[in-house]
């Protein structure tokens, strides 16, 4: 994370801690440009930024708590008192504006580090950001999990509001439910198809028994999908149709 200030004369540019967001890099740029303005001899000053959310939390003087818009506007305060005439102004970013494209590429490349306060909000959001790529990296190692090719990707499911219809769901997406595993509580042999002499599975069910292939085609309009078609992040509309045609909806 870096940011930058381009004067007519010179262009700074700091590195920043990692944990900052953008906003606050933002908002550290325009406290950066207020002390250089401060050791200035000219007094009247116009400060172009990109960054809208930063001008309107300035105009928003009793409700932010960020520590670096709070510095800003004690600078501006104490500028206002020696003289200084400050305006800001919104300049849309990437539109080939000189100061504000020699700006953004100084900030990319700066080097320089500059200690500055970093924001509970900021380091809480970078933290979450963190512990969910580590979370992520140990979830696409579990290759083997039935639930990993349903949700390759954290995240929250969709809610679906009918409780019981949201509990079939998630038995049939973890693979557990009670037609399949019921035999582990009274210690029996694990249930068979008498079809295809192959152990019950939420797989063999949806996708792999022949003896239901007509209701596949009749409920899906298709007879070749997979598992995440049925029961994945967007279940099919029409899933709970075909489990009460095939018996099975009063089993899971």
């Amino acid at each position: 994370v870096g940011c930058s200030v381009a004067f007519p004369d010179s262009v700074s540019a700091y590195r920043l801690n990692a944990a900052l967001s953008i906003y606050t890099a933002e908002a550290t740029a325009i406290s950066c440009a207020l002390q250089r303005i401060s050791s200035e001899n000219t007094r009247q000053f116009c400060i172009y930024t990109d960054s809208m959310s930063v001008l309107q939390s300035l105009q928003q003087t009793e409700s932010s708590n960020n520590p670096v818009i709070c510095d800003i506007l004690l600078q501006m305060e104490d500028l206002r008192s020696k003289g200084f005439g400050i305006l800001f102004c919104w300049v849309p970013s990437h539109t080939g504006i000189k100061g504000n494209e020699l700006a953004d590429s100084a900030a990319k490349s700066a080097l320089v580090p500059l200690n500055s306060a970093v924001p509970l909000s900021d380091v809480t959001c970078f933290i979450r950001k963190h512990i969910n790529k580590m979370w992520q990296q140990l979830w696409d190692l579990q290759q083997q999990n039935k639930l990993h090719s349903l949700k390759p990707f954290l995240g929250r499911w969709p809610g679906v509001p009918v409780r019981r219809k949201d509990v079939i769901l998630t038995r049939l997406r973890i693979g557990h439910t009670r037609f399949t595993h019921k035999h582990l509580l009274f210690a029996e042999p694990a249930p068979i198809c008498t079809s295809c002499q192959a152990p019950y599975s939420v797989l063999h069910i949806l996708i792999e028994c022949p003896v239901f292939t007509f209701q596949r085609q009749s409920f899906f309009n298709a007879t070749f999908f997979s598992l995440k078609d049925v029961v994945g992040e967007n279940p099919h509309p029409r899933v709970f149709s075909f489990l009460q045609s095939i018996g099975f909806l009063n089993h899971i």
